[in-house]
């Protein structure tokens, strides 16, 4: 089957939050949204035809997890990982930001260390701070690497900030791909992390919920070394992947039965991981040959939206023949991080730059963290013709602010 994704779906007044909370969240509601992580392409039709045979019978009551769901999680990470787990190394979670929520309560007290990599998913800090912890930030390093598309921009990690600062810590929690960044660490730098937190005794949250949205090849953190399997949960989801994070489906993986007992002891005992109705069918159904069609076809449309942003920003954002707009180039997902540091303005002064003068809804790239400043993120997963647009908007308002 041939997806479209140059289809421009109004998504508005259906309670939508990357669009029905523009007012609230950006003070104005005229702006081209791009900012939270949900695709605007339309989500696998045999999915969606699926659910409405489900609800079909007018009942929705309470749903049980069937077995299919376990072997469809089983049979995904094995085909595109050669991640072998079984029946028992998997949990139900109705969110990933949720799960880091309940990990961080169940595996640390008040007052205990957790590391996190900034500029970085900004749920992580607030997570650790509302389960009573102190962040501690292991601050990403922004580098220049010559490649065969030229010279690129991308996050690294000062190693010997990292184990200066995991000393002490009780968790670790890993963006593996990285949020903002779009990096996918390779099995070296996995490996040097895995070592040093065995090393410290550093329990591992390995969030993996873009690693379905690369163009290259994902690394499952806990398959990088035995030990460090049995010192890892690893929080996944069909939502990034396949445009259903309104479906409120994730799965939580770990080899060890200490951990997988005391957290689901821990989950059960609140009814934390209590699923509705339809939630195992995203599993159940986008994790098969079908889902694979689709996310090719999607990410090779995904594809073409970096490539465009690239070749738009070196094209059209320069003074004097210096690039005044960059942008990480992402090895994994459909969000690309804006670099507008050569524009020399505060970060108060480019949020209202975007805001007001260019109307988009970008992410404010302080957001993330120390690293983040100067940055705003960007969701490419649209019809092409609305990246154009917004992109148009911006070198507008650029040309006349600054040239």
């Amino acid at each position: 089957m041939i997806y479209n994704f140059d289809k421009i779906i109004n998504r508005k007044g259906t309670c939508c939050t990357k669009w029905d909370s523009l007012e609230e969240r950006f003070t104005r509601k005229d702006l081209i949204s791009m900012w939270i992580a949900d695709m605007d392409f339309k989500t696998p039709d045999f999915f969606t035809k699926a659910l409405v045979n489900r609800i079909g019978d007018g009942v929705l009551g309470y749903g049980c997890r069937p077995n299919e769901w376990y072997e469809s999680v089983i049979k995904w990470f094995n085909k595109r990982y050669s991640w072998k787990i079984k029946k028992e190394n998997i949990g139900f979670v109705p969110g990933i930001v949720l799960g880091l929520c309940h990990a961080l309560r169940c595996f640390t007290k008040p007052g205990d260390k957790v590391l996190i990599m900034p500029p970085v998913y900004f749920p992580f800090k607030n997570q650790i701070l509302a389960a009573g912890c102190k962040v501690v930030n292991n601050k990403l390093l922004l580098v220049e690497k010559k490649t065969k598309k030229g010279i690129v921009e991308r996050f690294e990690v000062d190693w010997t900030d990292f184990e200066n600062k995991i000393k002490g810590c009780k968790m670790f929690i890993l963006c593996n791909p990285h949020n903002p960044g779009g990096r996918v660490w390779s099995r070296e730098e996995l490996k040097k992390m895995a070592d040093i937190c065995l090393k410290n005794k550093v329990m591992v949250l390995s969030d993996e919920i873009h690693c379905d949205l690369y163009s290259k090849k994902h690394i499952p953190f806990a398959t990088v070394n035995s030990k460090q399997a049995l010192n890892t949960i690893t929080f996944h989801a069909p939502s990034k992947t396949f445009n259903c994070a309104g479906m409120c489906a994730s799965e939580w993986i770990t080899t060890s039965k200490a951990i997988k007992d005391k957290f689901q002891s821990y989950l059960s005992a609140g009814d934390f991981d209590n699923a509705h109705c339809l939630a195992y069918y995203p599993a159940m159904l986008l994790y098969s040959d079908k889902g694979e069609e689709w996310l090719s076809q999607a990410l090779s449309y995904i594809d073409g939206n970096i490539e465009f942003v690239t070749k738009f920003l070196r094209e059209n954002f320069t003074i004097d023949g210096k690039q005044m707009v960059s942008m990480i180039l992402p090895e994994a997902s459909f969000l690309v991080f804006l670099n507008f540091r050569n524009l020399k303005m505060s970060q108060k002064k480019l949020v209202d730059f975007i805001i007001n003068d260019s109307k988009l809804a970008l992410n404010d790239g302080s957001t993330f963290g120390p690293g983040g400043e100067g940055f705003m993120r960007l969701n490419v997963g649209c019809p092409r013709a609305v990246l154009e647009k917004a992109l148009k908007q911006l070198l507008v308002a650029f040309k006349k602010k600054f040239k």
